[in-house]
């Protein structure tokens, strides 16, 4: 069986400005570097991103793969036309020069926007649809966060997103992904039904988290009507609302024997959604309040977590705001660590004084001034590092990150983590690199909206979200929308609120 693979990931914040060029993709900060043919077998092997689980079962059912390209960059600013143009053309002349092909594997994330197209993964799918025909099985894979596109839906034979928010089960999905594939490819299922439900209003990414009450209902629903005979997948996302597309928000995709048992079951979860609505929303509180609160409730058995939830690299925050930063200086927070502020002068400045020298320069607020001025010194250099580690955590297992020289830098008994380069704060492995014990800290600050709960909170003995400026706004109604078309979600009891306009 002869089944082609590629990756192209990227998750645009079309709020944030610039645009993300072909440089962007090369060495993405947490995650692999950009990789082409046989090599990307031995360079995805053992990490946790889709692609390794969906190797791990092609290769264990003895399928003859075709590695094309892998290729991922970090949140930002639209991509440039043609940099997707390329990746795409790349891909599909390699599929077509790999042909005659059993099946195709696309690890995808669902919310790339590009400076020409709105629904670029769309335009993949039919792009590689319309060069291969309809006989031939195509199955990709999207992070919940993808903006699902009827376009999308009808290109693809199967989509498979992730089921959990932080992302701790990526390889496991590209699991399923390909045992899908390999049934349709064997002639074991046809491809079904699908029908395809926009869920009409936009959600805030921390209320998107996959064990929230009212969101684990709602996959707990999906998973009990997959148990049914006729019904074989209920695929939800929760979107991406930074994108300012027509298509932005959640989606509901069901996949069953026929048609009239698609639209039932798509009807049932579209009203378990429009019910959900109130409940889907998390406070945040101010960051001086937020110190406070920490510093009450610091014990010895286990940190209390800070999040700044609003500049989250993740979702293409500069990860160099300073509201938590200050907050926690002039608290003097004794003990802190926020991981961590990207200003590579600062962490170059380090490097080049040595560990226990005092430094009189800023930290943060390069980049996003209007997010806050930047922290001013002196600031004594407590600890360096390469910045070269494996990933530990559950996001980034086995990934060989490189965030250029990092250094810890102290002020007022806080201690500032300082990196070259963007990076999601769900890696024990950097706090680690740089002599630090997550666990045994008081309080532990990161720059996350939901990812560090995979990584520190079975250790934490609190939790706080922090209202901290930020490009990551949490406040969806001050976003200036111009495409979407979907309202944000209220946090009082739906009207029975259905969907209105042309979501697709």
């Amino acid at each position: 069986m002869r089944i082609a693979v590629a990756g192209l990931q990227h998750e645009t914040n079309t709020f944030v400005g610039g645009v993300t060029d072909a440089s962007a993709f090369l060495k993405p900060g947490g995650w692999p570097e950009l990789v082409r043919g046989e090599a990307l077998r031995d360079s995805l092997a053992g990490t946790a991103v889709p692609m390794a689980g969906a190797l791990a079962v092609l290769s264990n059912h003895g399928a003859d793969i075709v590695p094309l390209l892998w290729a991922m960059a970090l949140p930002s600013g639209p991509v440039d036309h043609a940099v997707f143009e390329a990746f795409r053309d790349e891909i599909v002349q390699g599929l077509k020069a790999a042909e005659p092909l059993d099946g195709v594997l696309l690890e995808l994330h669902g919310a790339m926007v590009t400076t020409a197209e709105p629904d670029a993964e769309g335009n993949l799918l039919q792009t590689v649809r319309r060069a291969l025909g309809s006989e031939v099985p195509v199955v990709a894979t999207l992070d919940p966060h993808g903006n699902v596109t009827a376009r999308m839906v009808a290109c693809a034979d199967w989509i498979e997103p992730y089921r959990t928010y932080p992302h701790v089960d990526m390889s496991e999905t590209g699991a399923r992904a390909a045992c899908r594939l390999l049934d349709f490819a064997g002639g074991m299922h046809e491809p079904p039904a699908r029908v395809y439900r926009p869920v009409p209003f936009l959600l805030p990414v921390v209320a998107q988290a996959t064990d929230g009450p009212a969101m684990a209902a709602l996959y707990a629903a999906a998973r009990e009507h997959e148990s049914t005979a006729d019904v074989l997948g209920v695929q939800l996302t929760f979107g991406f609302p930074y994108a300012d597309i027509a298509d932005a928000g959640p989606a509901i995709v069901v996949y069953a024997e026929s048609d009239r048992r698609a639209e039932e079951v798509a009807e049932m979860h579209l009203a378990l959604w429009l019910d959900a609505e109130a409940s889907l929303h998390m406070p945040l509180v101010g960051p001086n309040e937020a110190v406070a609160m920490a510093m009450d409730g610091a014990g010895s058995d286990g940190p209390v977590v800070l999040a700044d939830v609003q500049d989250n690299p993740g979702a293409g925050g500069s990860q160099d705001t300073t509201g938590l930063l200050r907050a926690l200086v002039e608290a003097g927070a004794r003990g802190a660590v926020l991981a961590h502020i990207c200003d590579p002068p600062a962490a170059a400045a380090a490097h080049a004084v040595g560990c226990g020298a005092t430094l009189d320069l800023t930290v943060g607020g390069l980049t996003s001034p209007e997010h806050g001025a930047p922290v001013e010194g002196p600031f004594e250099v407590a600890a360096l590092g390469s910045g070269r580690f494996t990933g530990e955590g559950p996001m980034y297992r086995g990934n060989a990150i490189d965030l250029g020289p990092v250094t810890v830098l102290r002020k007022n008994g806080v201690d500032v983590v300082v990196a070259g380069k963007r990076m999601q704060a769900s890696e024990p492995g950097l706090l680690r690199h740089l002599g630090l014990n997550p666990e045994q800290l008081p309080i532990l600050a990161v720059k996350s909206s939901v990812h560090f709960r995979g990584a520190y909170q079975a250790m934490a003995r609190n939790i706080i979200l922090v209202n901290a400026p930020g490009a990551v706004t949490m406040s969806l109604d001050k976003l200036d929308f111009r495409h979407a078309v979907r309202p944000v979600a209220r946090a009082v009891p739906n009207d029975n609120r259905r969907p209105t306009g042309d979501f697709t």
